[in-house]
C-alpha cells in the first residue's frame, strides 16, 4: 500500500460520517467514499498541499450534487422516507469494525431534512465537525461571509429545534426500557404516561409489509399524531407481533442512542429509535423497510 493510499484510509472515517449524516444511507455513502478514493488516487502527485481538505471537498459537494438528483425519487418514495440506521461502520470491510467521528440520531437527522443540501452541508461541517468559516470558505468556494449566512440560516430554519441536538443517554435508556416494558406487558396506562399528547410517530416501511399469520401489517403511510392514535396503533402492532413464535426484541445502540430491533427468528422486522424532551417521549421513528435493516441480519 503506498502513502497516498494509507492517507486516505487515515481521513476514511471522517469522510464517511459526513457523506452518512448528509445522505442518511450506508451504501450510498460508501460509494460516494470509494468514489472520492478514485479521484484521490488519479489525483497528480504533489498537486494537493492539504490532503483532508481536498477529500472532504469532494465528498461534500458530491453529496449536495446527489441531494440534488435525489429530490424527485425521495417524493417518489412510498409513505414516510426515515434514514437507514448506523449501528457500526466498518471503513476496511475486514471485520476490524470502528466508530465513525459521529453519526447523528435519527431524529435530528429527519430534523436536517428542513435543510436545503448546501445548508445541510455547512451546518453539519460547522456545528457537528467544528470547521471554521475560513475552512468553509475554501471547500464551498465562497467567501468567509458568505458561509456565515448560510450557517446563520439554516440554524434559522431549524429554529428552537436546535436543542434536540443536546441529549441525556441514560434519561433515553431509561424512558426506552419503560417503552419496551409497557408494550411488552400491554400496559396501556403506563405506556400513555411515556408519550407527550402532541407526540409524532414516523414509520418507513417502503409500502412493504410483515405477514404475521394471516394478516399484513404495513407501516402508515403518513405520520400519526397525538397520544391516542400513537397508543392504539403500537399496542395493536406489538400485541399481534408477541404472539409469534420465535418473535424477540434487543436493544442495541443505532446512530449513537438507545434502540431496539424486533426479530421474527432471525430477521429483523423492525428499529424502534426514540426522541424524548427529557421527561417524555416526543417523537417515535419506526424503521420497518427490509433493505435499511440489512445490517442487523444474524
Amino acid at each position: 500500500m503506498d502513502n497516498r493510499a494509507e492517507l486516505f484510509i487515515e481521513y476514511k472515517g471522517l469522510l464517511f460520517s459526513i457523506a452518512y449524516n448528509m445522505l442518511g444511507s450506508v451504501d450510498t455513502a460508501e460509494d460516494i467514499v470509494q468514489e472520492a478514493f478514485l479521484k484521490w488516487m488519479e489525483t497528480p502527485e504533489g498537486t494537493v498541499r492539504h490532503a483532508k481538505a481536498y477529500l472532504v471537498k469532494i465528498v461534500t459537494n458530491t453529496c449536495i450534487n446527489y441531494l440534488n438528483s435525489a429530490r424527485v425519487k425521495r417524493e417518489e418514495y412510498i409513505g414516510v422516507w426515515l434514514p437507514e440506521p448506523l449501528v457500526n461502520y466498518d471503513s476496511s470491510r475486514d471485520q476490524a469494525r470502528i466508530e465513525t467521528y459521529h453519526a447523528l440520531s435519527i431524529g435530528v437527522m429527519v430534523l436536517l431534512e428542513k435543510l436545503t443540501p448546501q445548508e445541510r452541508a455547512i451546518f453539519l461541517l460547522k456545528e457537528i465537525f467544528a470547521y471554521d468559516y475560513y475552512e468553509l470558505a475554501g471547500i464551498f468556494d465562497k467567501t468567509e461571509d458568505n458561509c456565515r449566512q448560510i450557517f446563520k440560516r439554516a440554524k434559522g430554519n431549524l429554529g428552537k429545534d436546535t436543542h434536540r441536538f443536546e441529549v441525556d443517554l441514560r434519561v433515553h435508556e431509561k424512558m426506552l426500557n419503560k417503552l419496551l416494558q409497557a408494550t411488552s406487558e400491554g400496559n396501556l396506562e403506563d405506556l400513555i404516561e411515556l408519550l407527550k399528547e402532541d407526540i409524532v410517530l414516523f414509520a418507513d416501511g417502503a409500502g412493504k409489509f410483515i405477514q404475521v399469520k394471516e394478516q399484513r401489517l404495513t407501516a402508515a403511510y403518513k405520520p400519526i399524531h397525538g397520544r391516542e392514535n400513537v397508543c392504539r396503533l403500537i399496542m395493536s402492532a406489538m400485541s399481534k407481533l408477541y404472539e409469534q413464535p420465535g418473535f424477540r426484541q434487543e436493544v442495541i445502540i443505532a446512530n449513537g442512542m438507545p434502540s431496539f430491533v424486533s426479530y421474527l427468528g432471525d430477521t429483523p422486522i423492525s428499529l424502534f429509535s426514540v426522541e424524548t424532551d427529557g421527561e417524555q417521549i416526543r417523537n417515535i421513528y419506526i424503521q420497518t423497510n427490509p433493505d435499511k435493516l440489512k445490517q442487523f441480519r444474524k
